[in-house]
């Protein structure tokens, strides 16, 4: 009787090892199922570096590249990576880079015009504009040229005449002036608030560069001309105005009547300025 009893007290040895199998087997698998996890994380991470030291490398040899291709393939490429924003995500801070640090003017050169693709980036803008001012007059001008692309022209306008106002080269300031004039009335808009900023040289050197243009808007910036501060910027703009021709306006230059040559007269508030 007390046997019976104590049968029934104790559970039998057979359940609990049964229980204990299948519980050593399920500690098992999640140990393996977790080291296979840990290493695969490792291998994934691992991949992942050697993916991106791979990418830097491809983009590297990429922008190293350009400086010897030719305008027209870099335009090429420049659209491609417009279509490819994926691609254009990995390049666009190696063109940053080599924008502000490359010591080679002619690859420094090449990266701006690639970043004709990257106008709707805020650092691409901002890089550009520091580089409008920039003492080597091509890398200035290519740097104010690709700003005139940005959209809307409104915008463009207001950026690239903060960049008139920077440039320290006359290449710089020649294309801030073309560039402008090619932006048509928002254009002429900024040029209208910084003209006293530029010197008469200058000025006259716009006049002859709007009528010689002859576009749509030459009666407009000639108009803006006509009605300047100066006497020799309005004799000149009159003259272009009547279709007097290129002689007559550049006669204005050095006509006694008003003084000395205005090539040589006044300093721009923007930098010195000898206009061809």
């Amino acid at each position: 009787m007390i046997v019976a009893k104590r049968a029934l007290k104790e559970p039998s040895a057979m359940p609990r090892q049964q229980g204990g199998l299948w519980g050593h087997l399920f500690v098992s698998i999640c140990a393996c199922l977790l080291t296979v996890s840990i290493v695969g994380s490792a291998a994934y991470l691992v991949w992942r570096v050697v993916d991106r030291r791979q990418i830097r490398d491809r983009v590297e040899a990429f922008v190293a590249s350009l400086e010897s291709r030719t305008p027209e393939e870099l335009a090429e490429r420049a659209r491609s990576l417009k279509q490819l924003p994926k691609v254009a995500r990995h390049v666009l801070p190696e063109i940053i880079r080599t924008i502000r640090q490359s010591k080679s003017e002619n690859r420094q050169r090449a990266a701006v015009e690639i970043s004709k693709a990257f106008l709707d980036n805020d650092a691409i803008v901002k890089t550009l504009s520091a580089l409008a001012a920039d003492p080597r007059e091509t890398i200035a001008a290519a740097a104010v040229e690709v700003l005139s692309e940005l959209q809307p022209p409104q915008r463009a306008a207001e950026i690239v005449g903060r960049c008139l106002r920077s440039a320290t080269t006359a290449a710089a300031r020649d294309e801030a002036c073309a560039a402008l004039h090619r932006l048509g009335e928002p254009g002429r808009r900024e040029m209208e608030k910084g003209m006293g900023g530029l010197s008469i040289g200058r000025r006259l050197w716009l006049v002859r560069y709007v009528d010689a243009a002859g576009t749509p808007n030459r009666a407009a910036w000639l108009a803006l001309l006509k009605a300047d501060a100066a006497e020799q910027v309005r004799t000149a703009a009159e003259a272009a105005l009547a279709g007097r021709g290129a002689a007559e306006i550049e006669s204005t230059a050095t006509s006694p009547a008003t003084g000395t040559r205005a090539a040589e007269q006044g300093v721009e508030t923007v930098g010195v300025e000898t206009p061809a």
